[in-house]
């Protein structure tokens, strides 16, 4: 039997959130666990090695890898951690320079020939939904067979890229196994969302659909996973339960942009979890123009305690530039109908977007404390390989295309007429702004005597706060003069 190991690369929280680092999610490889599940299926022995939750450094992973003597490597990937995944690939490359090393995941799906181009140590892409495209391309390569005949990859022949046809997107995801959780040692200890979106533990991030029905300038989700598709609700049910049975789960962060967007399989699984009296807190993200307030009820009932929204701006010219399709009026309407409902709302947005200006971040800062938001969290606009945006950002302003720099924490891309400057001392007014009000502390107040256990995941996102907010000497008196007059 063929050994297939999978890899999520080294990346510390540091790397990936920069100041936030405390608070941010112990990411679970959601994407390797279900081509674990399908690899093993198809009668592989998969193993999976998660060097970024492990701690590992380059030489330390590279020396896993060559000892688990894998006949096929599997890593995926993400625009921040390419480079340092390119040198990993090298050093093993070195020792085992026949063993197949196949990258996928968001960054090589966005830019696949680019990626290849510049990384000499990948010798095969896969391209968006990896399930099928995977399984077929391991056959090939076990049959020695020429891999032109497998759609949705791209590979080396003679010193040059041959990319193949697209795979066909996989219509009815329940045909999928369950992801493949037993192939991750401790897998509730270890991982858990960021501290804003988990209320008990064990708990860990699921995802229920791919694709998407937006278009927006800065997401690629719709240019890698397509049209929006859902798994069942039967097999949302079944998910769940196997988690809280196997792993006692006790919370669940429902990870989709657009969970809500059917709100018939949102019923059906509220009204499972209420007839099963099945013992779960759950929270959720949306998009700014799903939900009803009857709906939001029912949710508050079935266990969830917080929708998360992508509000982005605070500026409606900057919304309809970036192709948001939504209104101030909507997005405020949808909190408040939320609020009503005794959910608590997180908030999503950017700055330093494209034709961004002071007066537009004034805007921002005045929306956001206008909302009756209860958490938010400020990233900066990056213009990430495979979007539109990254196609057209410098008209817009200066572009630092350097890939390991794209954390979406610290400016890469800079609007004219600002600078970075400006953008942090902005984001630190916002935090500062929002969370020192009596409203907001109140509100964790609260959340801390009903659920006392939350008191170590508060401690760690009021540490990444102060960080965040006294990280640089930066002065923003002028942010602060500009805002308030």
């Amino acid at each position: 039997m063929k050994k297939f190991l999978l890899l999520n690369p080294p990346l510390s929280e540091v790397e990936r959130s920069g100041a936030l680092a405390k608070a941010t999610a112990r990411s679970l490889p959601y994407g390797l666990l279900s081509v674990a599940a399908v690899a093993r299926e198809a009668g592989y022995a998969v193993e999976i090695l998660d060097a970024a939750i492990d701690g590992l450094g380059l030489p330390e992973t590279a020396e896993r890898v060559l000892a688990a003597k894998p006949d096929y490597l599997g890593i995926t990937t993400v625009t921040v951690s390419i480079d340092r995944t390119a040198e990993l690939a090298d050093l093993i490359k070195r020792q085992a320079p026949s063993l197949p090393i196949i990258v996928g995941g968001a960054h090589l799906s966005s830019v696949p020939e680019e990626t290849l181009r510049r990384f000499p140590g990948f010798d095969l892409g896969v391209i968006g939904e990896a399930e099928v495209s995977v399984v077929a391309l391991l056959r090939a390569l076990d049959a020695g067979a020429d891999l032109g005949g497998v759609n949705g990859i791209i590979f080396r022949r003679e010193g040059d890229l041959v990319r193949t046809p697209k795979q066909a997107l996989i219509k009815d995801l329940d045909v999928l196994p369950l992801p493949a959780w037993d192939l991750v040692p401790d897998v509730v200890r270890r991982y858990r969302p960021s501290a804003p979106s988990y209320l008990r533990l064990p708990s860990t991030t699921i995802v229920t659909s791919r694709g998407c029905v937006g278009n927006c300038l800065f997401c690629n989700s719709k240019s890698i996973h397509g049209y929006l598709r859902c798994f069942s609700a039967e097999y949302v049910l079944k998910l769940i339960r196997h988690l809280v049975k196997h792993y006692g789960l006790r919370d669940l962060s429902l990870y989709d942009d657009n969970f809500l967007f059917h709100p018939e399989r949102v019923e059906a699984v509220c009204r499972t979890l209420l007839d099963e009296k099945i013992d779960l807190t759950w929270s959720c993200y949306s998009r700014v123009d799903q939900g009803n307030p009857e709906l939001f009820r029912l949710m508050k009932k079935a266990g969830c305690w917080q929708v998360s929204y992508g509000v982005e701006s605070g500026s409606q010219l900057i919304l309809d530039f970036i192709r948001k399709h939504v209104t101030l009026e909507q997005i405020e309407r949808t909190l408040v109908a939320t609020k009503q409902a005794g959910l608590r709302t997180r908030g999503f947005f950017m700055i330093g977007h494209m034709r961004e200006t002071h007066d537009t971040i004034r805007q921002t800062l005045d929306f956001l404390l206008r909302l009756p938001l209860d958490d938010f969290h400020f990233t900066t606009f990056t213009p990430l390989p495979g979007t539109p945006a990254y196609e057209i950002a410098d008209q817009y302003g200066t572009f630092d295309r350097t890939w390991s720099k794209m954390n979406l924490q610290y400016p890469s891309f800079i609007p004219h007429g600002l600078t970075a400057q400006d953008l942090e001392a902005y984001s630190k007014l916002a935090y500062r702004r929002f969370y020192f009000r009596p409203r907001v502390l109140l509100g964790y107040l609260g959340m801390l005597l009903r659920h006392p256990r939350n008191l170590l995941r508060l401690w760690n996102g009021l540490q990444a706060l102060v960080t965040r907010i006294f990280l640089k000497d930066h002065s923003d008196k002028q942010a602060y003069k500009s805002s308030a007059g």
